[in-house]
């Protein structure tokens, strides 16, 4: 089973996000800037892709998009159900793998938030995502990725880490191939009771040379770069890097 089938449950949300408030809390200033940056208008049609626990979705659709949310985890899908009903909007949501999209030409927009991208196992398998995107994109659509900064990244990357969190100690290992630019992340969680488990993760970064080509591979064109959700520039520095690209007409 490859690991991004099992790792977005239960125990991501409490040790990974260490909770949900303060992450819906920054959501509104997130689609605020993805609102403005990508011009949409009120009832365009918005693909959240690995969609979550829905805080993007939910707050998109309460602004009046026609949202839908696509997403492998049942129990993140569950979440965003419950975060939909409770604010009183709309969210179609649907479990699927982020490589089959089924839509063709409807979506005026399609957005990747939270480094969700880079999960699968080669270039190839997320290329396979991009011509997804384009093939759901109406002519004009415009696509939005949130991406890890790579450069920033490097920097400042640790091997080992520990922090505790709701009377448990979670250790993480993490290793990085620099030649591949491949990171994995091992994650042993102890219990008060002193019993272990663990999960981890591994992910593709992309610099932004690599995102950009890859776009264009699926045909997309790129149009801008951003450092973070504050509109700043793309800079090696960044927390962020967000590509914004088009289908062309």
């Amino acid at each position: 089973m490859a690991w991004y089938e099992e790792f977005f449950g239960e125990d991501y949300v409490r040790f990974h996000l260490r909770g949900l408030d303060e992450l819906y809390e920054r959501a509104a200033a997130e689609c605020d800037f993805v609102v403005s940056t990508l011009g949409l208008q009120s009832g365009a049609r918005v693909l959240d892709l690995c969609c979550g626990q829905g805080r993007h979705s939910v707050e998109l659709a309460w602004r009046g998009f026609r949202v839908t949310g696509l997403d492998l985890s049942e129990y993140l899908l569950g979440l965003a159900k419950e975060r939909a009903e409770q604010a009183g909007v709309e969210v179609d949501l649907m479990r699927g793998d982020m490589r089959e999209i089924p839509w063709k030409g409807e979506f005026d927009a399609v957005l990747n938030l939270w480094t969700a991208f880079g999960y699968l196992e080669s270039d190839e398998e997320d290329e396979k995502v991009l011509h997804g995107v384009t093939r759901c994109l109406r002519p004009d659509g415009r696509a939005l990725f949130d991406l890890w900064n790579r450069d920033r990244m490097a920097r400042i990357f640790q091997h080992k880490d520990w922090h505790e969190h709701e009377g448990h100690i979670v250790l993480e290992d993490r290793e990085w191939d620099w030649l591949t630019g491949r990171m994995n992340m091992r994650r042993i969680i102890v219990g008060p009771d002193g019993r272990q488990r663990q999960t981890g993760f591994a992910l593709r970064t992309y610099t932004h040379p690599e995102i950009v080509g890859m776009l264009r591979r699926a045909g997309l064109e790129w149009q801008r770069s951003y450092g973070d959700f504050d509109g700043s520039e793309y800079a090696e520095a960044s927390p962020r890097m967000i590509v914004v690209a088009r289908k062309p007409l």
